[in-house]
């Protein structure tokens, strides 16, 4: 046990090396290209950012109604999406490698009456069905990138990051579907057992909530469907921005961009907020569609004001709710 918390210490410590290198990407990049001309074009932006934020709001609350339809409890339906919107929060503006923000979410979860297995199972199956569609959303990305760009070397590159997602969504399926959340059970389990401690109540009963969520195909399926149509939508993102910087681009080109630089961020989960990741692959991508350097990292850096607007009033939500139940258990 002492090992292992040691190791999930060091863990925790790599973080703020992590976030130095994403910065030190996202600066080199924008010295590179000219601060001033990146500016400027996030400037040319101007109302286009409230429709950016606005799109995000709207997948953040879509992705808090698929996480519902996993769910098999008796809740409102707009708890979900509002704990969505914590986890996102967290997990955007938060050190936390990507994983912080779905912890948290259980717990706020269980928090409400929802037993504690069931609520971790929920957040688990939520995650496989979203990286699920995103491999898929990212797979459509790469076609289309293939069949537009004569950039093989660079097809090579985004199709071996894919590679990696696609690797990473595999184990995931497995670990869920062919006992290896069991076998993780059984283990602390076992080491609770010999050393007097009491299981966790997100872990006990974990794989049977598990088995029972993906016993339930149609709620799987209206989760996917309900991702897909999420993923497809943040394109408009991309599209927004260039439109009001006067770049436009067709919706195909702003769904290339939206998945392949998503897969990129996906694969570098590690560096939080895929922090300087999201750039440079939308600089990769950007000369495909006539877009200059410039033009690329102003996107980048248009789509992060969402990540900071939504994320504080995400964390104040989230403070809000644990003030709320600490007061209550004063009182």
């Amino acid at each position: 046990m002492g090992s292992t918390l040691r190791l999930h210490v060091r863990s925790l410590a790599r973080l703020p090396l992590a976030l130095l290198v994403g910065a030190c990407i996202l600066a080199g990049l924008t010295l590179c290209w000219g601060a001033g001309d990146i500016l400027r074009a996030v400037e040319a932006a101007g109302w286009g950012v409230g429709l950016i934020v606005i799109a995000r709001y709207i997948q953040v609350l879509a992705s808090g109604l698929a996480w519902r339809a996993v769910l098999d409890a008796a809740i409102a339906w707009w708890v979900c999406p509002i704990l969505r919107w914590v986890r996102e929060a967290i997990n955007v503006l938060l050190p936390v490698a990507q994983v912080g923000g779905d912890i948290v979410g259980a717990r706020l979860l269980s928090r409400r009456g929802v037993k504690a297995s069931v609520a971790t199972a929920s957040v688990l199956a939520d995650l496989l069905v979203q990286v699920a569609t995103q491999l898929v959303f990212s797979l459509l990305g790469l076609f289309l990138f293939w069949s537009k760009s004569g950039d093989t070397r660079l097809v090579l590159w985004l199709a071996g990051g894919v590679g990696l997602l696609a690797i990473g969504v595999t184990g995931f399926l497995a670990v869920q579907r062919w006992g290896g959340i069991a076998w993780i059970e059984e283990r602390i389990g076992g080491l609770m057992m010999r050393n007097g401690w009491t299981m966790p109540g997100g872990i006990a009963g974990l794989s049977g909530s598990l088995r029972h969520i993906h016993a339930a195909p149609g709620r799987l399926a209206l989760a996917a469907a309900i991702h897909m149509a999420i993923w497809i939508f943040g394109a408009s993102e991309v599209w927004i921005a260039c439109w009001f910087m006067g770049h436009p681009v067709d919706f195909s080109a702003a769904l290339v961009v939206e998945s392949l630089s998503h897969a990129a961020r996906a694969v570098f989960f590690v560096i939080p907020g895929g922090l300087g990741i999201q750039e440079g692959a939308i600089v990769a991508l950007a000369a495909t569609y006539g877009l200059s350097p410039q033009t690329a990292v102003a996107i980048g850096l248009l789509k992060r004001i969402p990540d900071i607007i939504l994320g504080i009033l995400g964390l104040a939500i989230w403070q809000s709710i644990e003030l709320g139940w600490l007061r209550a258990g004063r009182a």
